[in-house]
């Protein structure tokens, strides 16, 4: 009998310990953000950005810290610019884009920012004089990069699990947006 009691004893150990386990594991998880809980978008994250932007263009980014680079388009005057709100991942929280504000018939991009969900708000792609940035239908993203006389084009998506944006085939047009100014 000594020995049935033992093994239950053991039994009911053995399980306390897999559930102290469990829940052990489960907090380290959805504490580094690998997708246990999701991580929920704060409402109006970009504000602190859109303000940052408004006060860079609005002093010629002379005060703009070494740790953000400023693209020269920004400070030469040659355009006006201004930002888009939009959920890319329809997920119900919006991603940010900057851009220059034009007639003609599609947006060209400078910036795009996620809120990711370990570091907060963040610059995922930045262009330049040699790469440029589209949003087409669907939420897919055109990357036009110059390489030399070679142009490569990539549409991607937003995919929200990894916080990440992936390749996808082909895509359709980019389209012209209307642009909140700065």
């Amino acid at each position: 009998m000594k020995d049935g009691v033992d093994n239950y004893q053991k039994k009911i150990s053995c399980g306390k310990l897999l559930r102290v386990v469990l829940v052990a594991a489960y907090c380290i998880l959805s504490l580094t953000g690998c997708g246990v809980l999701k991580k929920s978008v704060p409402k109006n994250w970009y504000d602190s950005t859109v303000k940052f932007y408004q006060e860079g263009f609005s002093d010629n980014w002379k005060n703009v810290g070494s740790d953000f680079i400023v693209p020269d388009c920004y400070t030469n005057g040659k355009y006006k610019y201004g930002y888009l709100l939009k959920d890319l991942n329809n997920d119900g929280a919006d991603e940010l884009l900057i851009g220059i504000i034009s007639d003609s018939g599609e947006t060209k991009f400078t910036d795009v920012y996620i809120y990711h969900s370990d570091m907060g708000p963040l610059r995922i792609f930045s262009a330049d004089d040699e790469y440029s940035i589209y949003l087409c239908d669907s939420s897919v993203i055109r990357l036009d990069k110059w390489y030399g006389s070679e142009t490569q084009i990539d549409y991607m998506v937003y995919n929200p699990e990894g916080d990440t944006f992936i390749n996808v085939d082909g895509g359709s047009m980019p389209r012209h947006y209307e642009l909140t100014p700065f």
